[in-house]
């Protein structure tokens, strides 16, 4: 059957149809094997700061230093700070805890008349877990604060840096000797 179909197309006047024909088939068995579908175009990845700082999350310093930054930006005069923050000790959490005491005491006579007392006292502490085998915080102690270190655009001014330190001082509850407010440079 082919064979007549081609002695029939062979034909100097059907080179054309066949030319077509043969056109139309590789278009038919390219779309059947290389499907078109619309150009994807490769998408880059842009990386800013924040959020390269949502996957890692913030320390205790870090997240103080952020809030006392725009808190101190917003008063009048004081212009552009950098904050940095130092602390003592890292969070101490306080587990919730079962004690037991036992306490053991034991005379014995030996055959001489002798007398002897032992005692033996053993005391357990047990974490108390809640659902998931998480231990049950009673209380969290945040890090006791070391130093406070301001450098603002305003801080030439006497004012600017005295609301500054009282500013600081009573956030955070330290002292004024451990609170440093420095000019910013340029």
């Amino acid at each position: 059957m082919l064979e007549k179909w081609f002695n029939k197309v062979k034909g100097p006047q059907n080179k054309k149809g066949l030319t077509g024909v043969l056109l139309l088939l590789l278009l038919g068995l390219g779309i059947t094997f290389f499907p078109i579908s619309p150009r994807e175009t490769p998408t880059k990845a842009v990386v800013t700061p924040s959020s390269e700082a949502a996957k890692e999350p913030l320390t205790y310093e870090e997240a103080l230093e952020k809030r006392l930054t725009i808190i101190l930006q917003k008063m009048e005069g004081v212009g552009q700070v950098n904050v940095m923050i130092t602390t003592v000790s890292d969070k101490e959490k306080i587990l919730a805890e079962e004690k037991t005491q036992s306490h053991q005491k034991q005379q014995e006579t030996d055959q001489g008349g002798g007398t002897r007392i032992t005692e033996k006292e053993d005391m357990q502490n047990k974490i108390i877990l809640q659902t998931g085998n998480v231990p049950y915080v009673i209380k969290e102690n945040k890090p006791i604060i070391k130093g406070v270190l301001v450098i603002a655009e305003g801080a030439e001014n006497s004012e600017v840096k005295s609301n500054i330190i009282q500013s600081v001082t009573s956030l955070l509850d330290v002292p004024v000797h451990k609170v440093a407010v420095y000019k910013k440079g340029k």
